[in-house]
């Protein structure tokens, strides 16, 4: 199934620890490698890329003062779901749009079905928080590769609707 001519990718990336935590002390840069940073920046300064959208926590205790593309914060408060919040940006932005997690708002784009792409990386930091529901994602997105580097995997999955269509 193709996306309709007016529907931007949707693109998220994640970073979870050898438990699936995406956080340590309330924080992803507990759980981080040096290569998941570099592959992050690569992502994150894509020429493709048109904007960022991240929830009101992750916008809360992450840095997000400067970024490459125009920054969405999504919160509860609109009353839009999180997949109509990226609708309505979509229309106001060329190219794709990157969610930059956290989990809480990714487990609702999955449920969604609102993520075209994922961008997982895990590594063998054990996190304290912010769990990835690992059942969701195998429910609505199928991986499509898999690579090691210096002990960080790096995996990407696609939407499973898409595959099969």
């Amino acid at each position: 199934m193709d996306l309709p001519p007016s529907r931007p990718r949707v693109l998220a990336c994640l970073v979870v620890g050898a438990n699936s935590a995406s956080t340590l002390d309330g924080v992803s840069r507990g759980i981080t490698t040096q290569e998941d940073r570099a592959r992050f920046r690569t992502l994150r300064h894509s020429p493709e890329l048109g904007a960022i959208v991240v929830g009101s926590r992750t916008a809360e205790s992450e840095p997000y003062a400067k970024t490459p593309h125009r920054l969405f914060i999504y919160r509860r408060s609109t009353g839009l779901s999180p997949g109509a919040f990226i609708e309505e940006i979509g229309k106001a932005i060329t190219g794709a749009i990157l969610c930059e997690g956290g989990v809480t708002l990714i487990h609702q784009l999955l449920t969604e079905e609102s993520l075209d792409s994922l961008y997982l990386t895990r590594t063998h930091t054990r996190g304290d928080g912010h769990f990835l529901d690992e059942d969701l994602l195998l429910a609505k997105m199928s991986l499509t590769s898999r690579e090691e580097v210096n002990g960080t995997t790096f995996e990407r999955y696609e939407r499973a609707s898409r595959r099969m269509g």
